[in-house]
């Protein structure tokens, strides 16, 4: 048994390297598309780039998270979002299975994906860390079943009511999508959905309570 949990030990330091140094590159500039400031890495050994995106928006953390962490929110802000199954909820993650709708003649793409969040209460910061896992509930067989490599959403309070929102996206959508119309479709990923989540979540204006009770504790009022 001790060696088996050396041997797992080890073999987890090795992905951790080889993904380090898969996301060594520097990032490449892409100007702001549609108001996101945009970037694009090489990653070593795909044939497939990470993209980021990022910008501010004038709305509280709170609201954000609320709309951003309700599965039942998902369809109104997801691009190209046609169903999802949640397989497991915890407070600070959740593991499910979504399905998108590509255009037509092109087979739709399914994923199962386990998130986690991290809070930096002293940063005022959350981020979600999303990677493909597997799951025996499920749904098998009516898709092209994708994988993502490396997502993050990353959100920080700027103040009690701004904030700064940030994604980084490696997916492999698997099938036989040529490599140049994947990269040249991902490219516009992040814009899409960061402008989607903000819109969305300030027309929903819910709140998260916790993140609520200590934005009030970071940002007092004068």
């Amino acid at each position: 048994m001790k060696m088996s949990y050396v041997k797992a030990f080890v073999v987890s330091l090795l992905l951790i390297s080889q993904c380090s140094v898969a996301w060594s590159t520097p990032w490449e500039d892409l100007g702001v598309i549609d108001g996101v400031k945009s970037a694009r890495k090489t990653i070593k050994d795909s044939p497939l780039f990470a993209f980021r995106g990022e910008r501010e928006a004038d709305i509280p953390l709170d609201v954000l998270i609320a709309t951003f962490a309700d599965p039942k929110e998902r369809s109104h802000w997801v691009d190209r979002y046609a169903d999802h199954k949640t397989l497991k909820k915890t407070d600070y993650g959740e593991t499910y299975w979504i399905r998108f709708n590509l255009p037509p003649l092109v087979s739709d793409r399914d994923y199962v994906l386990k998130s986690e969040a991290k809070i930096d209460r002293e940063k005022g910061q959350i981020t979600i860390v999303i990677n493909s896992t597997q799951h025996p509930q499920a749904p098998e067989g009516c898709c092209v079943r994708a994988e993502v490599k490396r997502t993050v959403y990353q959100f920080t309070a700027l103040s009690k009511t701004k904030t700064h929102l940030m994604v980084e996206v490696h997916t492999d959508p698997k099938g036989m999508l040529p490599r140049w119309l994947v990269n040249l479709i991902q490219k516009s990923w992040p814009s899409k959905t960061l402008n989607a989540l903000v819109k969305h979540a300030k027309s929903v204006k819910g709140s998260h309570n916790e993140i609520r009770g200590w934005l009030h504790e970071k940002f007092p009022e004068p």
